[in-house]
Parts: structure tokens; sequence; C-alpha cells
């Protein structure tokens, strides 16, 4: 009797030994099935762009144009940031303000750095990329706008004899990606992973809040940038349906579908209304930001006035 209880003790109770036995089982399970989904995710087809050769791919040109009454441009009054003097080398009025061009329009009404992206574009030609080379210069960053790929390096040069503290922000002032110390002549490096589906960034200097520059995510080589004639043009495209997106910083962004034969070249013009400007709820002419009279200097006006 004695000898029946032990043993059936011995089947109820488990030992250390079989618990962690088991516990083992169900990590290794956890870990294989991670793994497996995983695969499926990241190996499915299209999930990367893949180059391959493009035979008789179609093109897409035209022109993105400002439709409207120049919006009024932004100020910020220098008195109340530190290095007056530098910062006031350019683009600074009369009344030391530094006046943000953002909407750089050619007489035809041609619009500055509208990126034109087709998404959903899985392989095609090579995606070759400049490199990102970002200047500051009397308290301004050069160029206003860069396409930027997802996990894309850049670099920060900076010439002015003070140091820059900049801070990279995802989707406008939202959340904040990388902050960069930027000491006086010398370059700094930085790096951008977008989070989720997101693809606007936006560099501002923290000691300098008017040292802006943006930037737009792109997925595949098939973009392009506009000039100050706001022209584009993308080509070599394979024979698809694609979503065509065209961004400016400051507008609402223009989407449409577009189809692509073999061979076929579309015109197309992207219009973006001067009404429609996207602004943070704190930029308001209350407020002191926006200001109806102010004058760009360098521009046909600003020189028209002796600025």
């Amino acid at each position: 009797m004695f000898e029946v209880i032990k043993l059936g003790l011995a089947k109820q109770t488990p030992t250390l030994l079989t618990i962690e036995a088991q516990r083992m089982k169900k990590t290794l399970f956890i870990v294989a099935l991670v793994i497996s989904i995983s695969s499926i995710t990241f190996s499915s087809p299209g999930w990367a762009y893949q180059e391959m050769e493009v035979t008789n791919g179609g093109t897409i040109k035209g022109q993105a144009k400002l439709v409207g009454s120049m919006p009024f441009p932004r100020i910020y009054h220098l008195i109340l940031f530190p290095n007056i003097d530098m910062c006031a080398e350019v683009d600074t009025d009369d009344e030391m303000n530094r006046v943000l061009d953002d909407f750089k329009v050619s007489p035809d009404g041609g619009l500055k750095d509208v990126i034109i992206t087709l998404d959903h574009v899985d392989a095609g030609k090579p995606f070759n990329k400049e490199p990102i080379n970002i200047l500051s210069e009397n308290c301004k960053f050069f160029p206003d706008v860069n396409p930027i790929r997802q996990g894309e390096s850049f670099k920060v040069d900076n010439v002015d004899a003070v140091m820059h503290n900049s801070q990279v922000y995802q989707k406008e002032r939202g959340k904040i990606l990388l902050n960069i110390p930027i000491p006086a002549e010398e370059v700094s490096d930085g790096k951008v992973e977008f989070k989720k589906h997101y693809r606007i960034m936006q560099m501002i200097c923290g000691m300098h809040e008017f040292m802006q520059t943006w930037g737009f995510r792109v997925q595949n080589p098939y973009y392009a940038q506009t000039k100050i004639d706001g022209n584009f043009k993308i080509d070599n495209i394979p024979p698809g349906e694609y979503n065509l997106t065209g961004w400016h910083y400051l507008m609402k962004i223009h989407t449409q579908k577009i189809k692509i034969a073999a061979g076929e070249t579309i015109d197309l013009n992207l219009l973006f209304d001067a009404d429609k400007v996207e602004r943070p709820f704190y930029e308001t002419i209350k407020s002191g930001r926006i200001k109806k009279d102010a004058v760009i200097p360098g521009t046909a006006k600003g020189k028209e006035l002796g600025r």
C-alpha cells in the first residue's frame, strides 16, 4: 500500500527537470513561430523593391503649378534668437525679420521643390540615388527639400562659426527621430528611420527655429523633384497602374491613379491651390508668424525695393 501511494505521488508531482523541459519546449515553439511569421512577412514578393531591366518603358512628364495669389510668407524676428549679426546676412528684411521663401514660383506659375513619386512599383530600373548633403550657412539649411530613402544616412556640413542643435521630426513637428548636435565648422552625420508608413521629415535647429529643411520618403527610383520652372519627368516606367503623389511641404498632398502602357508618354500638370496652404496651427497673422506685406529679399520684388 505504501509503495502504491509513493508511485502515485511520483507520477503527479513533476520534477524540476520536467518543468524546465516543458519551458524549453514552449520557448522553442514561440521562437519557431516568430521566425516563420517573419519569413512570411519580409520575404513576400513586392516587400522590397527589385531591380530589373525595363524595355519599352513609359514616361510621365509635366509641370507642378501654383494656382492663385502668392501665399503670405512666414517671418521670424531675429531679436528673439541668438547670433543676430550672422543670421541677418541672408533673407532678412529691414525690420530684422528672417523671411522664409517657401514658395519659389516661375513667371508661368511653375512651383519649385515639389517631389513627385510613383508608388507601388515593385520592380524596375536601378535605384541609384545621390547622397544627401545638407549645408548649414548663415543660419540657413541648404537645400530646402530632399527626397530620402528609408534608413538613408545624410551629412550636415556646418560652415557657421557657431554650433547648431538640430532635431529631426517625423510628419512635420510630431515624433522626434533624431537629435543632432552640429558643432561649429564641422560635419555631422544622421540617419532617418521612418516609423510605419510615414513619409515626411522636417529638420529644425533648436536654437534658430527658422533654420528648416524637409525630406520626403521615396520607395523606388520613380520620382522627380521640380526645379524653378516646376517641370518634372519620370521615365523608363514599367507598364502598369500606379499611385502618383505630388508633395510640397506646405501644401495638401496631391494623389491620383495613373495607368501607363508600354512606350506611352503621359503629359500631366499638377495644380496646387494657393488658398489651401497647410500651416501649423500656431503660424497665423495674429501670432505674428505670417506677414501680409513681407517681402522676400533677393526676389524680383525684393530687388525692386532694394532688398
